[in-house]
């Protein structure tokens, strides 16, 4: 939305230089990086050599005419539903922008490999079982290393997602490889912990921008859909072998000892130390990070908002000493020191010291904040 005007093939692709070489820069954490080398760099390139970075077709991996033809395509056609008059129009386009938009190549192979019946059956949601059926099954095993820096680069793409919360999963997963450290965990369980941190908002890829960033009072139902999150990262990781704790550790970082949490509603019995420990770290790092609309509060701030959220039992008040002790320590925390609340209105309103959001009125029970996602537990009355 933000680059192009319409849907729709528009000239704006030519000013699309700085999102080619991010996403490439991006790639470079894939472990399959040279493979595609160049493919996200070039996949605005015109033929003719008048896209967004003017390379020619000749001077272009073909992977990339690949992808920047079917990106073309799909903003130029509306393929969602398919009818025999819409398909011919495509073949007659493609056919025309051989030799300019795209290579004669890359023009022929899209038109000998993708035929009516092809795009019927991958029009509306047939897509998801055409790439089952295309994509191989195949089991890789990837080192730590190569997994933290994925890690890492889907933690960039869901901060991004919201620019409330433009750095807080890569914040978490690295204060949560210090907290291993302070534990005297092995270096793999260290490892483990960035992982989860750097993953446990991968859910949120799930929620519509409208609910993550919506500025007035959320709805029931909108409520349920940012809660929805927590399980959309339990949806996407549980599947993957190898990830189990990883898994359990990301997705149950809103779960509260006293079974006012989410996704499932566990109790502490349900919660290991590690579960725990993410969802104590969450709420932390919301608190000292810097946002756009709010200084970070202050590391003694933020610890005594826990113990608060520890004593009416949501939280274990022993890891909140030791995240006390080791940011200390280590200097890890913000110095700025939130601003002061000030009483502006007349009737009864709240205010979330996380992020500044204030709520008017009598703030319900299972209230939650509808920008950070914290509990009606650390709001203060102003």
């Amino acid at each position: 939305d933000d680059e192009l005007a319409e849907i729709g093939y528009e000239p704006d692709e030519l000013n699309m230089a700085s999102h080619c070489i991010a996403g490439e820069e991006m790639c470079l954490k894939l472990p399959f990086y040279e493979t595609v080398k160049g493919t996200v760099l070039y996949h605005h390139e015109r033929a003719n050599g008048t896209g967004a970075l003017g390379k020619t077709s000749k001077e272009v991996p073909f992977t990339a005419q690949l992808v920047h033809m079917a990106d073309v395509v799909d903003c130029h056609f509306v393929l969602y539903t398919l009818n025999q008059e819409t398909y011919e129009n495509l073949v007659q386009w493609v056919k025309e922008q051989a030799g300019s938009l795209f290579s004669k190549e890359c023009a022929n192979t899209f038109l000998n490999a993708i035929d009516y019946e092809l795009l019927s059956t991958i029009s509306g949601d047939g897509c998801n079982e055409v790439l089952k059926e295309l994509i191989p099954d195949i089991t890789m095993d990837i080192p730590t290393d190569i997994l933290k820096k994925m890690s890492s680069l889907f933690s960039e793409i869901t901060d991004y997602k919201s620019h409330f919360t433009w750095r807080h999963s890569l914040g978490i997963a690295e204060k949560a490889q210090v907290m291993g450290k302070f534990y005297g965990y092995s270096d793999e369980l260290c490892d483990k912990l960035y992982i989860a941190g750097a993953l446990h908002d991968i859910g949120k890829l799930l929620i519509s921008n409208d609910i993550l960033e919506k500025p007035g009072k959320l709805t029931t139902d909108e409520y349920h859909k940012i809660q929805n999150h927590a399980m959309g990262t339990w949806n996407l990781l549980h599947e993957i072998g190898g990830l189990e704790e990883i898994t359990r550790w990301a997705a149950l970082h809103h779960e509260k000892l006293d079974g006012s949490g989410y996704p499932f509603g566990l109790k502490a019995d349900s919660l290991g130390k590690n579960e725990r420990l993410l969802a104590c770290l969450d709420i932390y790092q919301a608190l000292v990070e810097e946002r756009p609309y709010k200084a970070g509060l202050s590391h003694q701030e933020a610890i005594d908002i826990l113990h608060k959220m520890g004593n009416e039992g949501q939280l274990d008040d022993g890891i909140i000493n030791d995240i006390d002790k080791c940011f200390i320590a280590t200097n890890v925390h913000s110095k700025k020191s939130a601003e002061p609340l000030e009483s502006i209105h007349d009737k009864e309103a709240w205010k979330c010291p996380v992020c500044g959001y204030i709520y008017e009125g009598e703030l319900p029970q299972d209230f939650i904040c509808p920008r950070c996602e914290q509990p009606r537990s650390i709001f203060k009355k102003i």
